[in-house]
């Protein structure tokens, strides 16, 4: 994921269909500076580890068919510009953890950040 999150200019990364091999995540300085949109939809991720400083102009989060993922790392809600984690639902622990982040960022002033659950 190093190559691609070292693209200088990527706005938009959709990663569908098992296109993230592995079960852990965990990104590095100097990737993703320019990304907007994160999409995962069908992952057999469990780890992701990351901090908001990986991700600075993140504005939209989806998380889609990610059976074995139990949270979304805490620092993504520390992105300033995030305005939206969208949660299927068929997995209640990762939706628990996007509302943890939404109440915490809440009690801290930061209204913007809206969480929604996409049926299906």
């Amino acid at each position: 994921m190093t190559i691609v999150g070292s693209l200088p200019n990527l706005q938009v990364l959709k990663l569908k269909n098992y296109a993230c091999h592995g079960e852990h995540w965990e990104t590095i300085d100097r990737e993703f500076r320019k990304l907007i949109l994160l999409h995962i939809d069908e992952s057999n991720l469990k780890h992701w580890k990351t901090r908001s400083s990986h991700f600075p102009m993140l504005k939209c989060l989806m998380l889609h068919r990610c059976p074995y993922l139990d949270e979304i790392p805490n620092d993504i809600g520390n992105i300033p510009t995030l305005e939206l984690i969208e949660i299927d639902d068929h997995n209640q622990s990762l939706l628990n953890s996007a509302e943890f982040i939404q109440v915490e960022q809440w009690d801290l002033g930061h209204d913007d950040l809206a969480v929604v659950v996409k049926h299906s």
